[in-house]
């Protein structure tokens, strides 16, 4: 039975109070096509058979003004509730003075990742869960403020992670990681071995044999070239009790700690080496909730929102993905790539490394079609052909015609609209709003005939349209 203190609620049914008062915790659902509940083997008896979030609204949190976000991942062996629970990381004292909306999702036992499941690479398919369903479902429902800086991923062991994985995947909308004990270096042998008897997973069941290229493409370590405009903050125990803080020696946490110090260690020197904003705080400690509590506090202190570079014009990008998003260019494999893929932009000049055929769109859904390896310029910013729709057609002389207006341009098989196109007739304009809308009021004076209507917009070869002025009695 969940505690009084959560408001559990579908998505779809979320009210929130008009004005808040103190930090509000409520429960939403996550409902995913890439993640099936049926299948998964949620981390403990009560957990219903469903993707379920726990977020956590900030004091004055009224629906208007926007708030900075922070996506807090649980560990191997618990759930999304773990970050709220008292005895675990007790997240309404943890985060008490964090004035952003903090959101803690479910991860089962997943790693965050699309499982390499012998090639078949899903089922269940975290990353893409992560990435296309339940950020754009946040940032749809609440008050986000928008840029990177606002944006941060942080969490413990499984959960350290995926904050630095899922970082490295999608680093136009993270500008900070925090990982705390976290499994960020695992193409080691012990890693390897000590999966299964920590996590209960077998490690080839998610990221292939460890040698192979989907081990690397999901290894934090290896990825930190994706990692260089964003802030990291890396903490880990050394696998010594603080007797302060856990009284008596815990065997199986010590041991895993300090493993994961000399995981986040390699980790370190390859980001310091990749010239990524670094913080590095070794403690005393072992693998256990009051070290973790600890170190969320300290990464709230050390500031997860600072300044953070927004759109940098040259930076690195490698992925096993069949399709994702590199620095607002969105990319699509005809095949999941059999490698590493690196896309490097420099300036105006976009190289990709690798094999396989791909396609790169911008947000304008310019783009092309390529097999890799290719250099060529940046998508344009503007494409397709203009298409006007009017209604009426035919004008009545000296008669004001409200013209009903609808501006697009064809890409492929899509019609998009077209924003501040400017439509003008004899001489009346007017710009089309942001769904390509416009209306325009125009009196053909003189003879019958033809009066052109002309279309312009910024990137795109203008057009124009036939209206036919006609006399009252015709135009009946």
């Amino acid at each position: 039975m969940l505690p009084k203190l959560l408001i559990a609620a579908a998505v779809s049914a979320l009210v929130l109070p008009a004005t808040a008062s103190a930090k509000t915790l409520t429960t939403i659902e996550t409902p995913s096509v890439n993640v099936d509940p049926s299948k998964v083997k949620f981390n403990g008896s009560d957990h219903p058979r469903r993707l379920l979030a726990n977020v956590l609204l900030p004091d004055g949190y009224d629906g208007k003004r926007r708030f900075p976000v922070l996506y807090l991942l649980h560990g191997a062996g618990d759930s999304y509730r773990s970050w709220m629970e008292p005895e675990r990381g007790d997240i309404l004292q943890t985060a008490k003075d964090l004035d952003a909306i903090v959101v803690m999702p479910e991860g089962d036992t997943g790693f965050y990742s699309n499982w390499w499941n012998g090639g078949r690479r899903g089922d269940p398919g975290w990353e893409r869960f992560y990435l296309d369903e339940l950020i754009p479902l946040v940032e749809g429902r609440y008050r986000v403020r928008p840029g990177r800086r606002w944006h941060a991923a942080a969490g413990l062991s499984m959960g350290g992670f995926g904050a630095t994985f899922l970082a490295s995947q999608l680093p136009s909308y993270f500008g900070s990681s925090a990982t705390f004990s976290g499994f960020i270096q695992h193409q080691r042998p012990q890693a390897v071995q000590g999966l299964r008897l920590v996590a209960g997973v077998a490690y080839e069941d998610i990221f292939g044999p460890v040698g192979e290229f989907y081990a690397t493409g999901h290894n934090p370590t290896r990825l930190v070239d994706n990692l260089r405009a964003t802030r990291l903050y890396v903490t880990v125990g050394n696998g010594v009790s603080d007797q302060d803080t856990e009284p008596g020696p815990i065997t199986a946490g010590a041991a895993a700690e300090a493993e994961l110090s000399e995981q986040a260690k390699e980790f370190v020197a390859a980001a310091r080496g990749a010239g990524v904003d670094t913080t590095y705080v070794p403690l005393n400690g072992v693998h256990s909730w009051p070290y973790w509590r600890r170190h969320l506090r300290d990464a709230i202190a050390w500031d997860l929102f600072r300044p953070v570079p927004e759109a940098p014009s040259s930076w690195t990008y490698g992925t096993v993905a069949q399709q994702g998003e590199a620095w607002g260019l969105r990319y699509s494999f005809a095949a999941p790539p059999s490698e590493v893929v690196t896309f490097t932009r420099a300036s105006e000049r976009l190289r990709g490394a690798g094999s396989g055929t791909v396609t790169v769109r911008n947000a304008a859904r310019c783009g092309f079609t390529v097999t890799l390896p290719f250099e060529r310029s940046l998508p344009a910013r503007t494409c397709g052909r203009l298409a006007v729709a009017v209604r009426p057609r035919r004008l009545r002389l000296g008669r004001v015609t409200k013209l009903r207006l609808r501006v697009t341009r064809r890409v492929g098989s899509e019609r998009l609209p077209v924003s501040r196109a400017r439509v003008s007739i004899g001489r009346r304009a007017v710009r089309t709003n942001p769904r390509g809308r416009a209306t325009l009021r125009y009196r053909p004076r003189g003879r019958p005939g033809v009066r052109r209507l002309r279309v312009r917009a910024a990137g795109l070869r203008p057009i124009a349209m036939r209206l036919r002025a006609v006399r009252l009695s015709r135009a009946r």
